[in-house]
């Protein structure tokens, strides 16, 4: 467990140090982020925003959950755990966004089927973030104090990824 600590602290660190990786890390193209539909809403501009939202939140969580690790609290620690561990998830769902962004092939999917296509994942994952709460205080509830703070942390991950997901649901309506 420690080792896999340790590993996804250093690749948050390298990825937010490496300054080639950041490079690459740029607007998908313009032609993308000019489409507009009628109520002028741009759905490739709206994934941009929210794959940079949710990795900027992945490397906030990374960095507080790596300094939480060496507190001599139980509690702290197993928070600081699930934010390290919560962090590297959403990092990659962030890269795997961006990398899908720039992969679109404009003629597969019109504009509007690409927003119902990201409303309905963002209304799964709205769904899947109850659960992770209700998951979170269940340990909170029935647990002793190191998986209290498992349980703080899930509950802070998925509190998060609610309020992100249902706000991304809302934009894109």
């Amino acid at each position: 467990m420690r080792a896999l600590i340790l590993l996804t602290s250093l690749l948050g660190m390298l990825l937010a140090t490496n300054q080639s990786a950041c490079a690459q890390w740029h607007k998908p193209p313009d032609s993308l982020l000019q489409i507009n539909l009628p109520d002028n809403y741009k759905p490739y501009q709206h994934m941009h925003r929210a794959n940079v939202v949710l990795g900027s939140w992945s490397v906030l969580s990374m960095g507080v959950g790596a300094a939480q690790l060496f507190s001599p609290n139980p509690f702290t620690r197993a928070f600081g755990m699930q934010q390290l561990a919560w962090g590297a998830i959403d990092g990659g769902i962030a890269w795997y966004g961006h990398r899908q962004l720039h992969q679109v092939d404009l003629k597969l999917r019109s504009p509007d089927e690409e927003r119902k296509r990201f409303r309905k994942l963002l209304l799964v994952n709205t769904l899947l973030d109850v659960g992770y709460i209700g998951l979170g205080w269940y340990l909170m509830r029935h647990s002793n104090a190191k998986w209290h703070g498992h349980g703080a942390g899930i509950i802070a991950q998925g509190s998060f990824l609610l309020l992100f997901d249902g706000i991304n649901v809302a934009l894109t309506f």
